[in-house]
């Protein structure tokens, strides 16, 4: 073999070394980018095919007891919570409570959770209770139906004609009407406010 074969024989092979290197360096990863966008692109999409399909507008839950009490919660947007169906996540909620022989009970809330097997309901964000003549705005409403129990928690502020009243909790026996006000802390007092 002379000298002149050699040299063009170690030129070609160190071009086809150079392109074999760019070819795995540059096409090479990207078709592994391509392919793992791709299937990230797969799983956002089927998360947000799933996400949609579990979002109801304008949703609406009514039940009546044995003695004719009836509770009707309604609300802009609901989203079934995947891990527990029978938890629903309410958007933009307003609640009635309809009492034989007494005055409806309105509450409306920015957020609630709603358990569709039991009614137990926890509204928050902008909580307002109306009864009568009576407003209660509050962080936290928990209605829970199988202790017969509403607790009011968070910047309780009640008002009615006469009177304002400041706390952090408010308990009502939903059976009895009874109720129990109550602060976070022992030392400070209930604030109550007459108006003439």
């Amino acid at each position: 073999m002379n000298k002149k074969t050699a040299v063009q024989l170690s030129l070609i092979l160190i071009i086809l070394l150079i392109l074999l290197a760019i070819f795995f360096t540059y096409f090479f990863n990207q078709k592994k980018e391509v392919k793992i966008t791709k299937e990230l692109t797969n799983k956002k999409y089927s998360e947000i095919t799933e996400e949609k399909l579990n979002i109801i507008n304008n949703i609406n839950y009514s039940s009546k007891d044995n003695t004719g009490n009836a509770y009707n919660i309604s609300a802009e947007i609901g989203k079934i919570n995947n891990k527990n169906e029978d938890m629903i996540l309410l958007e933009n909620v307003t609640a009635k409570i309809t009492i034989i022989d007494s005055e409806d009970i309105m509450i409306f809330a920015n957020f609630a959770e709603y358990n569709s097997k039991n009614y137990d309901t926890k509204f928050y964000d902008n909580t307002k209770v109306i009864y009568a003549n009576h407003k209660i705005n509050c962080e936290y409403l928990d209605l829970l139906f199988n202790k017969n129990l509403a607790t009011l928690y968070g910047n309780i502020v009640y008002e009615s004609l006469s009177t304002k009243l400041l706390a952090d909790r408010l308990e009502i026996d939903l059976i009895t009407k009874n109720s129990k006000l109550s602060m976070k802390n022992e030392k400070e007092k209930i604030e109550v406010i007459y108006i003439k």
